[in-house]
């Protein structure tokens, strides 16, 4: 065990608050409290390495996964808009799917969009 550099008289103060915890510190990892110190360690080692490998991996596959979606629901407004025009000039449904346009944009969803 190892002996601390305070002597006898008790130092007060911030200085002997360290003293003492350090001594105590030193007095559980002597008496066993090293190996649960080190399986401490381990855990939060291998806890912050399972976050930063899922951290790396979610931003590699689920980003472009959003600009995916995003690009998608840009390019439906943009053909709902060109619906709207061709509508107006008085295109059919039929022909509007001749076109190549999707069917997604020539008509409306069952349920209420985000948008509207």
């Amino acid at each position: 065990m190892a002996k601390s550099a305070v002597p006898d008289k008790q130092v007060g103060g911030v200085k002997g608050l360290f003293m003492r915890g350090y001594d105590r510190l030193e007095n559980f990892r002597s008496t066993g409290g090293k190996t649960i110190s080190d399986v401490a360690f381990w855990l939060a080692k291998s806890a912050g390495q399972l976050g930063f490998v899922l951290a790396t991996t979610s931003m590699v596959v689920l980003m472009p996964l959003f600009f995916e979606i995003a690009r998608e629901r840009q390019m439906l407004e943009t053909e709902r808009s060109i619906v709207k025009d061709l509508r107006s000039q008085g295109y059919h449904d039929n022909q509007l799917t001749d076109m190549g346009i999707t069917r997604s944009a020539i008509f409306s969803p069952s349920v209420a969009s985000s948008k509207d």
